[in-house]
């Protein structure tokens, strides 16, 4: 004997649209996790790319405190490479910037900027300041 199923009409085609359902709820988890795994990608960059630029500020800034204090004056910017070493096509902008300190009559404010490439197209800052006495 044979069983007979009676399928009602609006049971037709539930399985096909729970399918497409379950498509573009899992396109959308993909697409969520891709740019998740992109930004990240980008903060590790951009991490990577301020320590490489706080090193050469903080090496730069140990320069320029050996110097003689009447000798020291503002430079204009330069590029430099990951080293630090003046090269036109470097990656890195740095600006040093020395004015009179105005809380210490005989001391002058010695400022090192780096400027790296961030991500996602952008440019960070890293500011590095010291108080130099100059004995004027």
């Amino acid at each position: 004997m044979r069983r007979v199923q009676i399928i009602a009409a609006s049971e037709l085609g539930m399985g096909i649209v729970s399918v497409l359902v379950a498509i573009v709820l899992l396109a959308i988890g993909v697409v969520a996790i891709s740019a998740s795994s992109a930004f990240m990608a980008s903060l590790q960059t951009d991490a990577s790319e301020r320590a490489r630029a706080t090193a050469i500020a903080v090496t730069y800034m140990e320069e320029v405190k050996m110097r003689v204090p009447s000798t020291l004056a503002s430079e204009d910017t330069v590029n430099v490479d990951v080293t630090g070493a003046v090269d036109a096509n470097g990656p890195f902008l740095r600006i040093l910037t020395v004015v009179p300190e105005p809380s210490a009559p005989a001391a002058l404010r010695a400022s090192v900027e780096v400027l790296y490439p961030s991500g996602l197209g952008r440019t960070g800052t890293v500011r590095m300041v010291t108080v130099i006495y100059s004995g004027n």
